[in-house]
């Protein structure tokens, strides 16, 4: 770097958060972050059942489309 820039830059002062605030974001962070109605694991609770019912669907369709694909480039590639 040039001289007069390096010399300006070390006469910035350091940088420091706020103290005040970095309170206020972390209470904002904190305020969204934790669960605001008390019963709101249990619905967490039931989203994670209603996914695990909808693996097994899920898989089957993943097995069904994988196989479809299998049969398509068999049928593609194959010589008549």
């Amino acid at each position: 770097m040039p001289e007069p820039l390096t010399r300006l830059l070390s006469e910035l002062p350091p940088v420091e958060p706020d103290p005040a605030r970095a309170e206020r974001i972390r209470m904002r962070c904190r305020a969204r972050l934790a669960p605001r109605v008390p019963g709101a694991f249990v619905s967490r609770a039931s989203d994670q059942r209603l996914r695990a019912a909808w693996q097994p669907l899920i898989a089957v369709l993943g097995v069904a489309y994988l196989t479809e694909v299998i049969i398509q480039a068999i049928r593609l590639y194959s010589v008549p």
